[in-house]
């Protein structure tokens, strides 16, 4: 017989590689669950123009139509800051989520389920979303740049990577949504820095989203209401199951 190189006795390499396959095989789901609803439902690309011109619409009688004057005046008054503003929406979200996954799995299992599950709650309350609301970003709207395709990184805004991502997924923002779950993860810490970390972080991804015109400024309301909703939802369920145990581990009167 041939040897995969798993073993199957206590302490074998299968048994201990299965927590790591699985979680890869978490984040590897979500991905293609992404990818299959992006057109499950949403089909007419007019309802995500229609849907957007609903969203200026109502920021405008809110007065919180803020995406053209803030991109205004990092393009014609700071220079460079809207290159920053690219590189920042580009590379301050998926390589600090990821590397913030990688060590808390190595050094703090308990804490990396908790915001794991956290993660994947907002991504399940924003898929439905994603399908029942399709929004086209203020970057396809008359009036607003899109300062990725016109500054670069290019290949961010080449055509071949956006078959990787829905182009009208823009309400409630996960950007803005898991950027507030990890600051809030980073405001735990006793470690100074972390902590102003924690504060930073979606502060600069706010404006990084809304001056790069991928999304409005209530894609990030709505992406704090996931979030909150998010961590709330896990707070009931752990409560829940931390009641469960107790009185599954309570001796029972009159038993033997």
């Amino acid at each position: 017989m041939v040897s995969l190189g798993f073993k199957s006795s206590d302490g074998g390499v299968a048994r201990k590689a299965f927590p790591h396959m699985r979680e890869v095989a978490l984040v590897v789901g979500a991905y293609f669950a992404y990818m299959f609803t992006r057109k499950l439902i949403f089909t007419d690309v007019s309802v995500a123009f229609d849907n957007a011109e609903r969203v200026v619409a109502l920021e405008k009688n809110l007065g919180l139509f803020w995406e053209p004057v803030w991109q205004e005046w990092a393009m014609n008054t700071a220079g460079g800051l809207v290159l920053f503003f690219n590189w920042l929406y580009i590379f301050t979200f998926f390589p600090i989520v990821a590397t913030t996954a990688i060590i808390l799995y190595v050094v703090d299992r308990g804490r990396y389920r908790y915001f794991r599950n956290v993660v994947l709650i907002s991504f399940v309350v924003a898929l439905i979303i994603f399908m029942l609301f399709p929004l086209a970003p203020p970057r396809m709207l008359p009036g607003i740049n899109d300062t990725i395709e016109m500054f670069g990184p290019a290949f961010y805004a080449s055509r071949e990577l956006a078959a990787y991502y829905n182009a009208f997924a823009a309400m409630p923002s996960l950007h803005f949504a898991w950027t507030l779950i990890f600051g809030f993860m980073f405001m735990q810490f006793r470690w100074i820095p972390l902590k102003i970390l924690g504060l930073l972080y979606p502060t600069v991804t706010l404006f990084a989203i809304t001056i790069t015109g991928n999304h409005y400024f209530l894609d990030a309301v709505a992406g704090g209401v996931v979030m909150v909703s998010s961590l709330t939802l896990m707070f009931l369920i752990q409560r829940q199951y931390r009641r469960y145990r107790r009185r599954r581990d309570q001796p029972q009167v009159g038993a033997a």
